[in-house]
């Protein structure tokens, strides 16, 4: 029998084995991936100072003021806010009863028919009235109404008065209410007729003006024209800082 050996072949030294690989780092890593395009450098960073105004003793705030001047009136407009003094004004002409009463001749009216008109006014500058009624106190709840009529009672509403705090004496006490009368009025005013009602636990009262009721008319004053003086020339004058 022929033996035939074959030499042992030898691994090729040019790649290291495991044991004899040195561990990489981070640097061979690196040139080993190559560079990484996706993750930008970062710009250099310079040192920034910040510094504040009231540090170097500025103020912090702007003003800025404005002085007034006149608006001049341009012919043939008229506006009530140019001139406030062109608001319309308005007056009122009770028909039927006549205001105010004495203390003496209210209290009297009071304890006779338990509910009475005490005052009725226009507020100033404007188409709202208003009233006060005094009522007797004989019960704690209480409810004040004025029935009113704006077309000589062909129809009528009745209006819930609002209780007057603090007017209380232990005998009497007092409510108020507001109407709103919307211009424009006719040649003779804005007819207003009503009548109170005063309802307790104890019954229901009424105050009508001895069955005539209350009738008033709102007016509108009639103006005058008159000379306005102009000023020509604008004293103030507009200062910014």
């Amino acid at each position: 029998m022929l033996n035939v050996s074959y030499p042992k072949q030898k691994r090729c030294s040019s790649f290291p084995t495991d044991s004899q690989r040195a561990p990489w780092s981070l640097w061979d890593y690196q040139a080993f991936l190559g560079p990484r395009d996706s993750e930008p450098e970062p710009p250099p960073s310079g040192s920034r100072r910040v510094s504040f105004a009231d540090a170097k003793g500025l103020s912090l705030v702007q003003v800025k003021e404005f002085g007034t001047w006149d608006v001049p009136k341009l012919p043939g407009y008229e506006s009530s806010e140019v001139e406030g003094t062109d608001a319309e004004e308005f007056f009122l002409s009770p028909l039927t009863f006549f205001l105010p009463w004495s203390t003496q001749e209210l209290f009297a009216k009071v304890r006779e028919q338990k509910v009475e008109l005490e005052a009725i006014e226009l507020i100033p500058g404007t188409t709202i009235l208003k009233g006060i009624i005094r009522v007797l106190s004989i019960s704690f709840t209480k409810a004040v109404y004025v029935r009113i009529s704006l077309d000589t009672w062909s129809s009528h509403f009745d209006l819930l008065a609002d209780y007057v705090p603090g007017s209380s004496d232990g005998l009497m006490d007092c409510f108020s209410f507001k109407l709103t009368l919307v211009p424009p009025f006719g040649d003779q005013g804005a007819r207003v007729d009503f009548c109170l009602r005063y309802e307790t636990p104890l019954g229901t009262f009424w105050s009508n003006n001895d069955n005539r009721n209350y009738v008033l008319f709102c007016h509108q004053k009639i103006k005058t024209e008159r000379e306005k003086p102009q000023k020509e020339n604008l004293e103030d004058t507009m200062v910014c800082l």
